[in-house]
């Protein structure tokens, strides 16, 4: 007997050649999904057969029963279907539930369409493999475990096999084990205990004592290999308190800790207080291994060495990085600025040059250093109808419209995206000027920022709501150009967008900093809902962006830091002396914040091509950061 689907699925291919169909009904869709009424998403799938969105009810019709569904189902799907985001979406699900079925040639075979997929199911695939007595790609899977973070269950088989075959040892498992004290996960650490005897040390119960009164517990342990993990465990709590009181007693420990053991304190030490600007960190990572260090705590030994100003240290461990790691733009900008203060002029500039082609922060900071500021032209690209044409007619830009329209942002964005894979320059910027006449601005930036030789500026760097924003930033006394930098950040232009903060609207105001602003401007009739109004949010967003600027003394770093993360973060963050402004903004502590700011600033210095008085060159706009007062 056909199945459901199936029968589905044949009718749309009969439909395909309809000049003309009914719309499908996106919120009709979402509630039908949320009840979990599958006769009638069956229903709304037929009536849109061969319509651009007819995979959306089919999509869903088997995810909410993907356990009951028959293979023949899923494949149909698949096939009918291919090379789209849906597509690769119900595939990653399927092969989950294929893994739980233990249908595991089924799995391989759609296993072999998947192109990135997840340390989840590549754990599977290992499994599928020993199922049929296939152990050479296990050692492949060594790596998950040296993560040192939490991986799906989906591994633990693999982890098994590859501790009975000798491939994992207990030397292993109790590094494992001292990686998750390490990022304060207790828990995870007594869980893996399993592997090396579930020893009495790390019951839950010892662990919650020495968590409540670290110093307290420290005195008590013994000599086991429990203990020595429990006692770096302990210095690491004291030093997230107080890091003063954690060295004294590494120094105190002496002979009971071993050289590799003093090490390692030191070193997770002095990576917690290089994240807090502590002024003891490059001592004490002087101290240190420095092994078995993720990126990230190799970036904080980076950042430690520019705070402290020790730039052969810099030049040092930005050398003794991963060639894969050095060659990102952020360590070969700093190691070109090591060069250039140790007066190794000729091997900076080559560095330089070689990041100038660039249009980001580093890029406009390296042609800044080199004196050779690339030209940009405010004079649109001239596209021709056909490219326009050809762009407009591929399914996954017509299907990212449809779903736009009917304001599924999210699946729009992800099959927008997908369609801009292997287009030329040309193509990019076809789709990013449609983009840009359906206002979806963010997509439309999203295509214009991928091309590689042909370039065009407005829509990079777009201006809508332009009257609206330069009145705004003139009325408060703002550059325009610095406005524009941080919406394009904050909102890309989506006017109605809110974050999972429940920031809203062009400037991203949250509903307290909202209410504050109001009564500033004395603004007696302002309700919540007005925040994504784009002349009432850009006015409010300017009102608190000069307030800050001026609490700043005009300083875009503090103030720009300050908009994203706090003014009393970016207060903090400052030194006991003057700061190269670069230097402060690289050893920002958020990611997030520090990201945005590079990008806000950067944005900034691009929009100033529109407005005569404004500054261009980005250096401009990285004022000194002066000590607190």
């Amino acid at each position: 007997m056909r199945s459901l689907l199936s029968a589905l699925i044949l009718s749309s291919n009969l439909l395909l050649s309809a000049s003309a169909f009914a719309s499908l009904d996106l919120d009709a869709l979402r509630e039908a999904v949320r009840a979990r009424d599958l006769p009638r998403i069956a229903q709304m799938s037929e009536a849109s057969a061969g319509e651009p969105l007819e995979m959306y009810p089919q999509y869903y019709w088997l995810s909410l029963q993907i356990k009951q569904i028959a293979e023949e189902d899923a494949t149909a799907f698949l096939n009918r279907f291919p090379n789209t985001p849906l597509a690769n979406r119900f595939r990653e699900e399927w092969l989950k539930e294929l893994a739980a079925r233990q249908s595991w040639a089924s799995f391989e075979r759609e296993f072999s369409q998947l192109d990135s997929p997840s340390i989840e199911l590549q754990c599977f695939k290992t499994q599928a493999a020993l199922a049929r007595n296939d152990s050479s790609t296990l050692s492949s899977n060594k790596s998950f475990w040296f993560s040192g973070k939490p991986v799906a269950s989906a591994c633990n088989p693999v982890f098994d096999a590859l501790f009975e075959s000798g491939a994992l040892t207990s030397n292993d498992a109790w590094w494992r084990i001292r990686q998750a004290f390490a990022g304060d996960r207790a828990d995870f650490a007594r869980q893996l205990s399993a592997r090396v005897g579930s020893p009495i040390e790390l019951s839950a119960k010892n662990l919650a004592a020495l968590k409540n009164a670290p110093e307290k517990q420290l005195s008590k342990l013994g000599n086991s290999r429990a203990d020595r993990e429990l006692r770096l465990y302990a210095l690491e709590l004291i030093g997230r308190k107080n890091p003063e009181q954690a060295a004294r007693l590494i120094e105190e420990l002496g002979d009971q800790l071993s050289v590799e053991d003093q090490r390692f304190a030191w070193q997770q030490l002095g990576l917690f207080a290089a994240r807090r600007h502590h002024p003891s960190a490059s001592v004490w990572l002087g101290k240190a291994t420095l092994n078995d260090l993720d990126e990230e705590d190799q970036a904080w030994l980076l950042r430690s060495a520019l705070r402290a100003g020790d730039w052969s240290a810099v030049e040092q461990r930005i050398n003794a990085l991963p060639k894969e790691t050095r060659e990102k733009k952020t360590y070969r900008y700093w190691l070109a600025r090591a060069y250039e203060t140790q007066n190794k002029t000729a091997e900076a500039r080559a560095i330089y040059a070689s990041l100038s082609d660039g249009f980001d922060y580093y890029g406009l900071l390296s042609q800044e250093k080199l004196g050779t500021m690339l030209q940009e032209s405010r004079a649109p690209y001239t596209l021709n109808k056909d490219e326009m044409k050809q762009v407009a007619a591929l399914p996954g830009v017509i299907r990212a419209l449809r779903l736009n329209q009917q304001g599924w942002r999210v699946e729009a964005n992800r099959e927008w995206n997908f369609a801009m894979q292997n287009l030329s320059d040309t193509q990019l910027l076809a789709a990013a000027e449609l983009a840009q006449k359906n206002r979806m601005y963010d997509r439309s930036i999203y295509s214009a920022e991928r091309t590689k030789a042909i370039h065009d500026f407005t829509l990079r760097y777009p201006r809508p709501y332009q009257a609206e924003i330069d009145f705004a930033a003139k009325t408060q006394d703002l550059d325009p150009a610095w406005v524009y930098g941080l919406i394009r950040q904050e909102s890309r232009f989506i006017s109605d967008i809110r974050s999972s903060a429940n920031a809203a609207g062009l400037m991203q105001l949250m509903p307290d900093t909202a209410k504050w602003v109001a009564g500033k401007m004395k603004l007696t009739d302002f309700k919540p809902s007005d925040i994504t109004d784009v002349e009432i949010n850009t006015q409010m967003g300017a009102y608190y962006l000069a307030y800050w600027a001026n609490n700043f003394n005009g300083n875009a770093i503090l103030t720009t830091a300050g908009y994203n993360a706090g003014p009393g973060n970016a207060r903090k963050w400052r030194a006991a002396s003057e700061m190269d402004p670069t230097i402060y903004i690289e050893t920002i502590p958020f990611s997030e914040t520090r990201d945005y700011v590079k990008k806000v600033l950067s944005n900034a210095s691009h929009y100033a091509h529109y407005y005569p008085n404004s500054a261009t060159q980005l250096s401009q706009r990285l004022q000194t950061v002066q000590p607190p007062q």
